[in-house]
């Protein structure tokens, strides 16, 4: 009788855990996105070097961007971060500067600003530069 049992048993958890009875498709995971610049207001916008007619830096809401040759460095953190490789920005922000190192892949870069006013600011590095804002 206690053989009967157990083989009942047995058949019972196979009829139970013999197959999915989930009808749903398979989640789909969202691609995870990255800000990676944060630049404060006072910062945002176009900045030309001082004499110049031309537009050198851009600073978006979530971006950072070398105008000529046109550079997104967050498009270059993007694709640097889709082939596996480090792909960072570390800030530090005031109300009067502006620091970031980008780290992209094994190459690196600081960069450095200073608020002088509303629309001034000195790029801080071994030759400063002052730059307008457009």
């Amino acid at each position: 009788m206690k053989h009967l049992f157990l083989i009942a048993s047995v058949a019972i958890s196979f009829v139970n855990c013999s197959g999915n009875d989930d009808t749903t498709a398979p989640q789909q995971n969202s691609p995870v996105t990255t800000q990676y610049f944060h630049p404060p207001a006072w910062i945002q916008g176009s900045w030309k070097i001082t004499g110049s007619a031309n537009p050198y830096f851009k600073f978006n809401s979530d971006d950072f961007i070398l105008v000529t040759p046109y550079t997104s460095y967050k498009a270059v953190l993007e694709q640097t971060a889709k082939t596996g490789q480090p792909a960072k920005v570390v800030e530090q922000t005031s109300d009067y500067y502006y620091e970031f190192t980008i780290t992209a892949g094994a190459s690196s870069g600081q960069y450095k600003f200073k608020k002088i006013s509303d629309t001034k600011i000195q790029w801080v590095g071994s030759t400063p530069f002052f730059l307008d804002k457009e």
